[in-house]
């Protein structure tokens, strides 16, 4: 682009000093023929715009009369086609180099497997659940272990354990016994605690605990339990959002 400019430049400095001296001759002539300088200067400034103009409509014609046939001319010469193909290779390349940075750029980063992320989350929520379970059953244990046979706790746990991974309520086929001691207040305190770590809702928690320990409960309704799991008062066994594992 400089090298075209530079060429325009010095044709058009050629032809302005071609037409001046072309003016300082018509000049001369005037003032030859006996006229006075101002006549001189006319004459001068008249050669150049006549010169100029002339200049100017022939450059008009050749760029749009024979020019193009000039072109086809010159593109049968080998030489000639070799230099219009550099120089349209030379223009076009950093445009198909930045294409091709963008369509890098754009390009999105490769995923990663979709079943190795849903197994390894899958395994991760696996592990959180049974200590979740693991924690419940220690806590149920050092709860009820004075207050309760041990046949009686061990089939609390497996109740506990279905009560975990079951969507509903299971049921259940033998109720668990357990002292005296533990009032109604505590067996409704136990339930919260450990249907607090499960997410369980509160008509889940009264119906689980109506079942297991069905005769200790037997003169209270599940929307009565529902409604007092969190009742204050006198108790063995406390409410507890966050039980610890001791065991």
């Amino acid at each position: 682009m400089k090298t075209e400019g530079l060429e325009k430049q010095t044709l058009t400095l050629l032809v302005f000093s071609a037409n001046v001296i072309i003016g300082a001759i018509a000049r001369q002539m005037v003032l030859h023929h006996g006229l006075d300088a101002f006549n001189g200067y006319v004459a001068f400034v008249v050669c150049i715009l006549v010169l100029t103009a002339i200049y100017i409509n022939l450059q008009t014609l050749f760029r749009q009369m024979l020019s193009p046939y000039l072109e086809k001319l010159f593109l049968k010469f080998s030489c000639y086609m070799e230099k219009t193909m550099s120089m349209s290779e030379t223009d076009e390349e950093p445009t198909e180099k930045g294409v091709a940075i963008e369509e890098t750029d754009a390009s999105p980063p490769p995923s990663p497997d979709y079943k190795q992320i849903r197994q390894s989350a899958m395994k991760a929520k696996e592990r959180i659940e049974q200590e979740k379970l693991a924690t419940v059953l220690t806590y149920t244990r050092e709860s009820f272990a004075p207050y309760m046979k041990e046949d009686d706790l061990n089939l609390l746990c497996q109740y506990i354990s279905l009560f975990h991974t079951a969507k509903d309520v299971p049921r259940i086929p033998q109720s668990v016994k357990v002292d005296s001691a533990i009032r109604t207040i505590d067996l409704m305190h136990f339930g919260w605690n450990i249907g607090y770590q499960f997410s369980k809702t509160g008509i889940q928690i009264a119906t689980f605990i109506k079942r297991v320990f069905a005769e200790a409960l037997k003169e209270n309704e599940i929307s009565t339990l529902k409604s007092k799991l969190r009742l204050d008062g006198k108790c063995t066994i406390k409410i507890d959002t966050s039980l610890k594992q001791t065991a």
